[in-house]
């Protein structure tokens, strides 16, 4: 038992309880914080990209497929150092947050638009011959069939999007990651920080996703 608390470095660890502490409190608050905004953004940019106006569909098209075929980090930091340059000198938490919830928003966009789309056209004409505006169709047809086609991808996403938060300590926020980070330097003890900290991610997000699982059999079973 004694080489096993020395081989991982426990006593060791628990030490630095107190550092890894605040860095996870922060990992959290950037994680709930992108997630809203990334949902947020999302619902607000799903109803323009599935318009038959081009002249808006093709701004968002090429807004999208930037976001999402650019690295995060590469983004984190034109929010970081480009927002200043256009007059909003924002926090470097506020920075971080933009770039997450902008590239997980444009995820999540498309995957609501591919649920709303994969709802047959038959659900559409068979609301409106009961009489329903097309209005009382898409909130009360269309949504509930799409929302629960996307549950699990929206899960997926928002997993990657707790371990994507561990990039904003390229721009100085000591969350989880950066945390370890300063342990190490202090220390030399990278192994058993590192694999600490991959315990605790993997902790989070799998408490993550059995949630969302079981709300995606919650909603499933009142269908």
């Amino acid at each position: 038992m004694e080489i096993f608390i020395e081989f991982f470095g426990i006593s060791f660890l628990q030490a630095q309880l107190p550092r890894f502490w605040n860095g996870f409190q922060l990992t959290i608050a950037i994680a709930a914080t992108s997630m809203m905004g990334a949902l947020i953004w999302a619902l607000m940019l799903v109803g323009p990209r599935m318009s038959s106006v081009k002249a808006i569909v093709w701004p968002l098209m090429v807004y999208v497929e930037f976001v999402r075929n650019t690295p995060l980090l590469l983004q984190i930091y034109l929010s970081y150092f480009g927002l200043p340059l256009l007059g909003l000198p924002l926090s470097a938490f506020l920075c971080g947050v933009i770039a997450i919830a902008s590239q997980h928003g444009a995820f999540l966009c498309e995957i609501f638009r591919a649920g709303i789309e994969a709802v047959s056209k038959q659900q559409w004409e068979g609301a409106l011959a009961l009489g329903m505006t097309k209005k009382k169709a898409k909130y009360n047809v269309i949504l509930p069939q799409a929302f629960l086609k996307v549950v699990p991808p929206i899960g997926n996403q928002l997993v990657i999007l707790i371990k994507d938060t561990s990039l904003v300590s390229a721009i100085g926020i000591i969350e989880l990651t950066l945390s370890g980070k300063m342990v190490i330097e202090r220390s030399g003890a990278s192994f058993e920080v590192f694999l600490f900290i991959a315990a605790i991610y993997l902790l989070l997000t799998t408490t993550f996703g059995l949630i969302l699982r079981f709300i995606e059999i919650y909603l499933r079973k009142r269908q």
